[in-house]
């Protein structure tokens, strides 16, 4: 079935009769008072519509052929949702999905808010719809292993679950719309930060990487608030649905419709009031060697210094290419992430590597990404190196976000012992705060590969004083799966947030240039010897966001925590209304 089938099947579904209980209705078989029940009226905020939401379990369950249909339409409901969430990210990249994949779960939360135990359907439901979207967009991760992906899948699933059963107890109260746009960025902003620091892998803003109306707002909301507007629009469209205006009831359809329309006008004032800070007229000019063309397992030996030295000379042999440039050497000279992997300094044969690449870039100021020895035995740092022109160590940016399962072992005394985990002998140690590169009077903010991911702390580089991003990464290890064309879009969120120029620099690609409105040039193609060059203008403006912060996630999640509270304490007082009835 096509996206567009899916989603169109899910609005009929949303708005069918079908024992869906719709705002301002019930099912039909509750359509009629029958031996002393309560006709509910019109206001589907109404206490009698609450109280069918809300009453106590009656027991047993509806069998065969109605049973199956139910079963049957809310399955549709929620791989359609999830699937919706998959479809706006790449590799399928259909962007307009983003603006619509949230209304297939809202109308599953509404069919399962009607019969009971809702919050307990809702979550089972929700897992359903969220493993239909995190273990195709994270195909990547079973090169690793199936269990390690389907255990990450069902992680982030849960935050999925966790915002359908949330809306089914909400039910038909009012203010729904708005409820499901609180708990659907606060879902977001806490999987961006548990556990283990969070993933915010796939999050919903990520959808309009490409551009078109809602990106800009980035500047101003982040890729949070890029999220909410996605998720306010959808939420708008569902009630709008579910009220039935083609029956005759236009009046009851206005709200939502007045508030879809609302959530447009905000996206393009925002991107017509709050413009990308304008360039200072300088710029930098910066090449970043993409060398590596051969696909590696997925877990490379570290201490396999043979691999070691075979990366770095394919490096050195992609950076001659700037010997067929008719240009002056650039100023910097990018070598990503894992380039080198082991200190030159120790390793003489390296060490010549660096002095010939900077010897045939003309003396150009190196930045390569390496590891060095962390603080205590059996620890390393991920970081990126700043060679001076003589080939001395000017400075270093040590990784502040590092991978769980990949860079470190969480509880190792108690799972290093797994037979998958010892292919991690040893833990890095993440770097303790920002760090800017002065270079030739361009400062430069290094962002080494899952950092980018974390909008915070590319913020902190940039409010340290960085003009231009540097992100370099290494997805070797992912093959030719969409997890570089996942990360790409990452960097064009930074960009977008922050008002930077960025170098996207990928050992083995996709490397390319982003520009402030998240466009992209010189894209590389994966596992091919390349070289991106571009005079960067550097920027010293600020954007809103680069101002106040992640005010988005910070509120949504203070607004769920209230909303959550006082969804409690009516379901209580509902219930203990419909037993004294």
């Amino acid at each position: 079935m096509s996206g567009t089938g899916i989603a169109a099947s899910a609005a009929r579904i949303a708005v069918s009769g079908g024992g869906i209980a719709v705002a301002g209705s019930v099912p039909a078989s509750q359509s009629a008072p029958q031996h002393g029940s309560v006709r509910h009226p019109a206001d589907p905020s109404s206490e009698a519509t609450r109280r069918v939401a809300d009453r106590p379990p009656a027991g047993g369950g509806t069998g065969g052929s109605a049973g199956a249909w139910i079963v049957g339409r809310r399955a549709l409901l929620a791989v359609a949702g999830g699937l919706a969430l998959y479809g706006g990210h790449p590799p399928l990249d259909q962007g307009w999905l983003g603006v619509v994949a949230v209304a297939p779960l809202l109308a599953l939360a509404r069919d399962v808010g009607t019969g009971p135990r809702p919050g307990r359907a809702g979550f089972g439901w929700g897992v359903v719809a969220g493993l239909a979207f995190f273990l195709p967009l994270l195909t990547w991760i079973a090169r690793f292993g199936v269990v390690a992906w389907v255990l990450l899948g069902l992680v982030e699933a849960l935050f999925v679950a966790a915002f359908v059963a949330v809306m089914a107890l909400w039910g038909p109260r009012r203010w729904r719309p708005l409820a499901a746009v609180v708990f659907w960025v606060a879902a977001e902003a806490a999987r961006s930060r548990v556990p283990l620091g969070g993933f915010p892998w796939g999050l919903l803003g990520y959808t309009q990487h490409g551009g078109g109306l809602f990106l800009p707002a980035a500047r101003t909301l982040g890729v949070l608030g890029v999220g909410a507007l996605l998720a306010a629009l959808a939420a708008c469209g569902e009630e709008f649905l579910a009220r039935r205006p083609w029956e005759g009831r236009w009046l009851r359809a206005i709200g939502p419709g007045l508030g879809a329309a609302g959530v447009l006008g905000v996206a393009a004032v925002l991107g017509v009031a709050v413009p990308a800070p304008a360039p200072t007229g300088e710029t930098v000019d910066i090449a970043a060697v993409q060398g590596n063309d051969i696909e590696l397992p997925p877990v490379a030996d570290r201490s396999d210094l043979g691999r070691v030295q075979d990366v770095a000379a394919r490096m050195l042999a992609a950076a001659e290419r700037l010997l067929d440039d008719d240009r002056p050497p650039p100023e910097v000279l990018v070598w990503p992430e894992n380039a080198l992997d082991a200190d030159p300094r120790e390793v003489p044969e390296l060490a010549e590597t660096v002095a010939e690449a900077q010897e045939l870039a003309g003396g150009a100021t190196l930045l390569a990404g390496t590891l060095l020895d962390g603080p205590r035995p059996g620890t390393f740092r991920n970081a990126i190196v700043q060679y001076t022109p003589d080939g001395t160590v000017a400075d270093v940016y040590d990784k502040r976000v590092l991978v769980p399962f990949g860079e470190y072992v969480p509880w190792r005394s108690l799972l290093g012992g797994l037979p998958p985990l010892q292919a991690i002998p040893s833990d890095g140690v993440p770097g303790s705060g920002a760090k800017v590169f002065e270079i030739g009077g361009a400062p430069i903010g290094p962002v080494t590969c899952y950092e980018s991911l974390f909008p915070g702390l590319v913020r902190d580089q940039v409010r340290a004083g960085a003009q231009v991003l540097v992100v370099s990464t290494n997805n070797a290890s992912f093959g030719r799966t969409p997890a570089s064309r996942q990360h790409l879009a990452f960097t064009q969120l930074r960009t977008v947030e922050t008002g930077r120029w960025a170098l996207h620099a990928g050992i083995s690609g996709i490397s390319a240039v982003v520009a402030p409105d998240g466009s992209v040039s010189q894209r590389t193609e994966l596992f091919t010897q390349a070289v991106v060059r571009a005079d960067l203008p550097l920027v010293d403006g600020s954007t809103p966001y680069l101002r106040f912060g992640d005010v988005v996630g910070v509120g949504s999640r203070l607004l769920a925590a209230l909303a959550a509270a006082w969804l409690a304490v009516d379901r209580r007082r509902v219930r203990r209304r419909w037993q004294s009835s």
